[in-house]
């Protein structure tokens, strides 16, 4: 703002990665609010800036950000070959790139727009953006609304936004706060409007969360008790041998009897937890054998597995091609149905797998699962056509060691809060490397496992088979919507621009 002191704006910058910081969804410590005020305090500070001054502040800041909640500690990547290595090298400088982007043209964007509706029109540059990197299907979870998620009257109006109208109500927050200061300290007109907005959709928000908790967390009586096993192994390359591989088989299966002993119904195994083929191998028979004791009789187990994709398993072994694929069994040992990724991140699983081409149908068991892998539960579409494709309940199984101590596991956790509430299912995350969640459709979290320790974290889901208001209508029609106030302001932005030329 005219007339900080720069020890000031330091001082307000510092206090401002803070609370991003605490905000953010790290394995320390997480405070919400934090996300409602960390933006606030750098638009204020950056507010009537030049705009080379606005990119060099705004870019110290997210960078400070995004290394505190991206950058792994990378003694713990176990195995990294040279593809990945540039993969992630072409994609660490997106990261601050995009909040800047974000910061930066909520405010430059929104010029000529009175105070007493900038900031509406603030959260919907910002919301805009990171709509179009979600229409696009870019797995970086950059949705802002993602750091209040255990704030649950504040996330509720996801199952009719999405994961964006939660982010717009963050952001909206965030830019009413700053506007109300700066119009405050400058006698600007306009801060009732600021202050009316700011409340109406607050209460807005809030009441419509109480509803819908309300509806949501009465008890159900179809529950499915579902044991998630976390075995925390790192991924590696260099010990392949049986010795190394069957010590693991009998941690997961251990895990997996301390499941069926607390009532388990369904027993998950992670992505990963294989590192191998299993149809028709010696291994089926090999842990079949063992599970079929241990299952309930109506019980059923779903593992990770790469899998010769159909199209080329009648091909020798050298000339096939695998999927990374989800496999379930009854207790019986008979296989059920089976899953194949479709959406591959590149560079890091192009190399290894091509993506399944029979689309994102639930298998059918006990109950109707829909089962995702990996980065696909970071993305809205996959749950969504899912559901629309009748899974009763969903689920994630991800193999985060690649992503070596860092707070990505529970990054990727926590977006399964949103897909639960978008959707109204049940979400089952289960980890490799730990943070097992299990999601009610109310998006609370009803038990979590611990970040990087061996256990089995056991829960109830419930099948159901409503559609939602944005199941139905996607993310197409808020898009559009978004966009369309983004033109706006991009017009504006242009007229503000030749007005000063001339």
């Amino acid at each position: 703002m005219v007339g900080m002191k720069g020890i000031h704006r330091i001082g307000l910058l510092v206090l401002s990665i803070v609370l991003l910081c605490l905000g953010s969804p790290n394995r320390w410590i997480h405070w919400f609010p934090g996300a409602l005020l960390g933006i606030a305090i750098l638009f204020l500070v950056i507010w009537q800036m030049p705009f080379w001054a606005k990119v060099r502040y705004s870019f110290g800041v997210w960078f400070l950000f995004c290394l505190f909640l991206f950058l792994p500690d990378l003694t713990s990547v176990k195995v990294l070959g040279v593809r990945e290595i540039i993969g992630g090298i072409l994609i660490a400088p997106v990261l601050p790139i995009f909040y800047l982007a974000a910061t930066v043209l909520s405010l430059e964007f929104t010029k000529k727009c009175p105070l007493g509706i900038r900031p509406l029109a603030m959260a919907t540059v910002w919301t805009a953006l990171d709509g179009w990197l979600g229409l696009i299907w870019f797995p970086i979870p950059f949705h802002w609304g993602s750091l209040l998620y255990d704030w649950p009257l504040g996330i509720q109006i996801a199952d009719l936004s999405g994961i964006w109208g939660v982010t717009f109500f963050a952001v909206l927050v965030n830019a009413s706060l700053a506007s109300l200061v700066v119009g405050f300290l400058q006698g600007l007109r306009g801060i009732r409007w600021v202050s009316g907005i700011l409340i109406s959709f607050t209460v807005a928000v809030v009441g419509y969360g109480s509803v819908q908790l309300w509806h949501y967390d009465r008890p159900s009586e179809s529950l499915i008790q579902v044991g998630t096993v976390q075995p925390m192994a790192w991924f590696e390359t260099e010990d392949r041998s049986w010795t190394y591989r069957e010590q693991r088989y009998k941690d997961l299966l251990k895990l997996s009897q301390q499941g069926v002993a607390q009532g388990a119904e369904l027993i998950i195994w992670p992505e990963g937890a294989l590192r191998a083929k299993l149809v028709n191998t010696p291994l089926e028979p090999y842990l079949l054998n063992q599970l079929k004791p241990i299952l309930s009789p109506s019980g059923s187990w779903i593992t990770g597995a790469a899998e010769p994709d159909p199209r080329y398993s009648q091909l020798s072994e050298p000339e096939q091609k695998l999927n990374n694929a989800a496999l379930l069994y009854d207790a019986t040992g008979q296989l059920q149905d089976r899953f194949g990724k479709q959406w591959l991140f590149p560079f890091f699983e192009t190399q290894r797998y091509i993506p399944s081409v029979a689309g994102y149908q639930p298998m059918r068991g006990s109950a109707a699962w829909g089962v995702m892998i990996c980065l696909e539960s970071v993305l809205p579409s996959p749950s969504r056509q899912l559901v629309k494709n009748g899974a009763q309940v969903l689920i994630a199984i991800s193999d985060d060691s690649w992503f070596g101590n860092s707070h990505w596991p529970k990054l990727h956790g926590i977006l399964s809060v949103f897909r639960a509430i978008e959707n109204r299912r049940s979400f089952i995350f289960v980890n490799n490397t730990g943070g097992n969640l299990i999601v009610d459709p109310s998006g609370r979290i009803q038990q979590q496992g611990e970040i990087f320790q061996r256990d089995v974290v056991v829960g109830q889901v419930v099948a159901r088979d409503e559609i939602t208001l944005f199941n139905q209508v996607g993310e197409g029609w808020i898009l559009l919507a978004l966009s369309s106030g983004l033109a706006w302001s991009w017009m504006q932005y242009g007229s503000l621009r030749r007005s000063h030329s001339g």
